[in-house]
């Protein structure tokens, strides 16, 4: 049995990883640890790299779970990153990064409201389609931590890498509007791929995961 370490996007929990299903392989939810204000992306890597019990991991990193898992790889051997709907450098992100825009203009509307009853345009944004998507997504709103995305989303504006390791796997959808399209080179287009297809599109990303392992 392989395991395999997801780490979450923004504020997101073990939930979005719910349906990812591969023979012989254990995905292991790795929980946030807490940020202090002046943690960058690079030192809250060290952190949730620390939180791994196992020497050479593959880790599995979606939309900012993937930055970090790009930078935990330049502090600790890895074996293999898969990267979904996420960027490998600063370049990826573009100058400026929808996931970025779409959270400040939010900054506008006082959080708790958006938490409970979520809208058209945010569940747009993510690609969230179907009833049940809508619902996921609708929990782990309002079960986001508002202090941690307030500090991730400083961080992540202020993430400057451009260099990442060899050995990994990117994923990303072609209606993906968090993380731009325009700005990435993924080693896989997934057609129709929304910032949620690791739960939307699953069945697609549990075969590319099965293949490169």
């Amino acid at each position: 049995m392989k395991n395999v370490y997801c780490i979450s996007g923004l504020g997101a929990d073990e939930r979005i990883f719910s349906k990812l299903a591969v023979d012989g392989v254990n995905f292991i939810y790795l929980p946030w640890v807490v940020a202090q204000d002046a943690d960058t992306v690079e030192t809250y890597a060290a952190k949730m790299a620390a939180t791994i019990p196992e020497p050479d991991p593959i880790i599995l990193g979606m939309s900012f779970g993937g930055m970090l898992a790009v930078e935990i790889a330049k502090i600790m051997p890895v074996k293999k990153l898969f990267l979904i709907s996420s960027a490998k450098t600063k370049h990826e992100l573009g100058e400026d990064p929808g996931i970025v825009k779409f959270f400040i203009k939010y900054k506008l509307i006082p959080f708790g409201i958006l938490k409970h009853f979520p809208n058209k345009i945010f569940y747009s944004r993510f690609g969230a389609q179907t009833e049940e998507e809508k619902k996921m997504l609708a929990g782990i709103l309002r079960d986001t931590d508002t202090v941690f995305l307030k500090w991730a989303m400083k961080a992540l504006l202020t993430w400057n890498n451009e260099t990442y390791c060899d050995d990994y796997v990117q994923l990303h959808g072609t209606k993906d509007k968090i993380i731009s399209p325009r700005y990435v080179n993924p080693d896989f287009w997934i057609d129709g791929g929304t910032h949620i297809m690791i739960y939307s599109l699953a069945g697609i990303i549990n075969g590319i995961i099965a293949r490169h392992l």
